[in-house]
Formats: C-alpha cells, structure tokens, sequence
C-alpha cells in the first residue's frame, strides 16, 4: 500500500507537466513570431588608395645613407676644435657615466686612484688621465670626494664642445 501512494504523486506529476508543455511551446512560438529585432546598418567601408612611388632621388630607400663628404661641409666645421683620435679604448669607456658609480678612494696625498663601481659589479682602479663613460671623459682630477671629468661631445655641425662632469663618491648610511 506504501508503493501506491508513492508511485501515485510521481504519475501525476508526469502528467501534470506534459499538459502544460502545449501551452509553453505556443508562448515560445508566439513570442518568437513577434520579436522585431532592429540592427543599424553598417557604414560604409573605407576604401585605401594607395599612392604610387615616385622616385625623387637616386638613393636606394633600403640602404642606410653614406655620410656627406668633408668638402660639403661649412668652412666653420674646419675651422673648429677637432679632439685627437685615440684607436684604444679603456674598459670604462663602454658604459655610459650614469651607470659608472664612484666607490672609493686609493693612495696617499701625491697620487689618489678613484674606484669605480661598473654594472657588472666590478670595481676598476682609475687615476687622472684615464678615460671613461661613452662621450670621451677624461679624468682630470681625483679628489678625496669626487672626480672632475671632461666630456668631449659633437655639436652636430662638425665641432666638438667640452663639458665638464664631476662624479661624486657615493656613501650608504647605514643608520638611516
């Protein structure tokens, strides 16, 4: 008897259900017939012209220019200082000063060596007179404190200028 009433809701449930499902397909259907979708057309597609290449020059465009010769350049570009031409480079002359740190200071009072820090965590043992950073820098003197530089650089014209840079000692306070 407990089978009965068990299985008896579980029927009418089943039955109940499918009476219905005629009327949600004929909502579905009607709501489908219905349905008004509303799409804005799209604009129009641009059209790319190409232009055509003219050739202006007898230069090829994919290889790199040749520098203008000496004698197109202005009479003031030979007239200015020119820095003299050193074939051998220091190995403190392949990084920029900004990347260079001073460390330290060598010697006694007639002869003071500066340490330089590098990138690569390497310290190099410089003195007046050596050359550093990437624009020709010369050290000129080495002080307890800094080091006074002198970069060579162009002007774009043909002339060099010289600037002077200091490079100061750097110090890590521990206490802070």
């Amino acid at each position: 008897m407990k089978m009965v009433w068990l299985i008896a809701p579980v029927c009418m449930l089943m039955l109940g259900c499918r009476a219905n499902e005629d009327s949600i397909q004929g909502f579905i259907g009607q709501a489908h017939d219905e349905a008004l979708a509303e799409v804005a057309p799209l604009q129009e597609q641009y059209k790319f012209v190409a232009d055509e290449f003219v050739m202006t020059s007898p230069r090829v465009p994919f290889i790199r220019p040749r520098p203008e010769l000496a004698e197109s350049e202005p009479e003031t570009a030979k007239a200015c200082w020119q820095p003299d031409v050193r074939q051998v480079r220091g190995p403190l002359e392949s990084y920029p000063l900004v990347q260079l740190s001073m460390k330290g200071v060598l010697g006694d009072g007639n002869q003071l060596w500066a340490l330089i820090y590098t990138p690569e965590g390497k310290l190099v043992k410089i003195r007046e007179g050596y050359y550093l950073g990437l624009n020709h820098g010369r050290v000129l003197q080495v002080s307890p404190k800094s080091i006074e530089i002198e970069e060579i650089l162009p002007d774009g014209v043909g002339c060099w200028l010289k600037r002077p840079i200091k490079l100061t000692l750097v110090t890590t306070d521990s206490a802070v």
